[in-house]
């Protein structure tokens, strides 16, 4: 903005208004012009109110929107004091956030929008447009990639991008789990197994899904043994598919890593919201996932038999399955998160 002042001998500014306010964001013109103009005279001004009505790329002119309105709060007390009897002014954006291009100057004896000034201001407008929708790109590609952080910090399993075998970025799940060093570790930089099989997985795995001219649509899985005899983890390697703006990354990928430790089950609350289970048939619901049998459930909820077939049979009901392969089936694909 300040170039952009002196190649028009002005003051210059971008008016945001977002349908509540009208900021200067960014300007030009005196500190204290501004902080006025924020404070109390944005609400007045008539100008850009007009030029915002208008078409986009139009170029308005003092002459039209300043001049016959001398008396107004706006000009007589914030405009002229200022020294922003004249100037241009063009919508660069549609709604539903408008931004414009306000250049202001003391009033002369030849008008501001000389054929000069017009001509300059036409080609100046679409370097500015294609600016504020970088800019936009930008800010929405920022905002994109916190809630896609913030969304791999609620899932329980461990995510990692890794650039080769460099992680680049660790959600909570997976620093806890490279931390615990339970048949997973970070070494030298690197992400690695401690069982060679598993390692040796690893390493094709992520040489697989990280190459950019590679059909693979899934890099691999395999088991990765604990030394604390826990239930290995399950390691999955998706490539991460190139930015088609961006430039070509070669060996990043996303390596997922479950540990079957701490989700075996769909979470209880979800089941009864889904399906209008009571506490009993939900408990039952579950426990068919383990395939041991209706005596086994009655047994660890310390209820009967009858007890366990009659709430199995309002699961059915409210579920809409006949058979307990079917139910299994259902509870396997109510929450893929945790399985």
């Amino acid at each position: 903005m300040a170039a952009i002042g002196r190649a028009f001998d002005s003051g210059a500014a971008l008016v945001v208004n977002d349908g509540t306010t009208r900021v200067l964001e960014p300007s030009a013109i005196p500190a204290d012009a501004a902080a006025t103009y924020a404070a109390h005279y944005s609400r007045l001004d008539h100008v850009l109110a007009a030029v915002e009505a208008g078409p986009v790329g139009a170029v308005r002119c003092g002459a039209e929107l300043m001049w016959p309105f001398q008396q107004s709060e706006f000009v007589a007390d914030w405009a002229h004091p200022n020294g922003f009897d004249d100037g241009m002014f063009i919508r660069l954006t549609a709604s539903p956030v408008v931004t414009s291009l306000a250049l202001a100057s003391p009033k002369q004896s030849d008008r501001f929008d000389t054929a000069e000034h017009v001509a300059l201001a036409l080609r100046l407008r679409p370097h500015l447009q294609l600016a504020l929708r970088m800019q936009e790109r930008l800010e929405d590609l920022a905002h994109r990639s916190a809630d896609l952080e913030e969304s791999s910090e609620s899932v329980s399993h461990g995510i990692v991008i890794v650039e080769r075998r460099r992680p680049v970025y660790t959600n909570g799940a997976a620093e806890r789990i490279l931390r615990a060093g339970d048949g997973l570790r970070i070494a030298n930089g690197n992400i690695e197994a401690e069982d060679v099989y598993a390692d040796t997985q690893l390493g094709c795995n992520i040489a697989r899904a990280s190459s950019l001219d590679s059909r693979d649509i899934w890099g691999g899985s395999f088991l990765c043994a604990r030394p604390s005899g826990r239930r290995s983890y399950i390691v999955q390697v998706l490539p991460i598919e190139p930015n088609p703006v961006a430039a070509p990354r070669a060996g990043r990928v996303l390596v997922v890593i479950v540990d079957p430790e701490q989700q075996s089950e769909p979470p209880l609350t979800l089941l009864r919201r889904l399906y209008g289970l009571t506490k009993g048939e939900a408990q039952v619901a579950l426990l068919v996932m383990r395939g041991e049998g209706l005596r086994p459930i009655a047994e660890e909820l310390s209820v009967s038999l009858s007890t366990v077939k009659t709430h199995l049979r309002h699961v059915f009901d409210k579920t809409g399955v006949h058979r307990q392969a079917e139910l299994v089936r259902l509870l396997a694909m109510l929450d893929p998160l945790y399985r």
